[in-house]
């Protein structure tokens, strides 16, 4: 019986610090980053959307472009640090 509790909670502390990491930092793509900043405001899109890159290469201000198709915010611009690529501007149009 204790076996399967401890199972349960080592379990649930690395699900825990997966979506914590998820959440609050820097995507390893910029795919991924586009895809988490789609999740708060269209959680299907975030999921089954099509998502491509632009034309727009290390603009220093924005970073690259990226479309997500049928979305809201379809120009999404990101950007990498040293920790990974995070969404630096949105919107519709770039």
């Amino acid at each position: 019986m204790r076996n399967r509790k401890s199972a349960a909670f080592y379990i649930t502390l690395v699900l825990s610090l997966g979506l914590i990491y998820l959440l609050f930092f820097p995507a390893p793509t910029p795919e991924l980053a586009v895809r988490k900043s789609l999740v708060t405001r269209d959680p299907a899109a975030a999921l089954t959307g099509k998502v491509t890159e632009g034309r727009i290469k290390d603009d220093s201000r924005y970073g690259d472009l990226y479309f997500a198709e049928d979305t809201e915010l379809s120009f999404i611009y990101v950007k990498k640090n040293r920790l990974g690529w995070h969404v630096t501007s949105s919107g519709t149009g770039p």
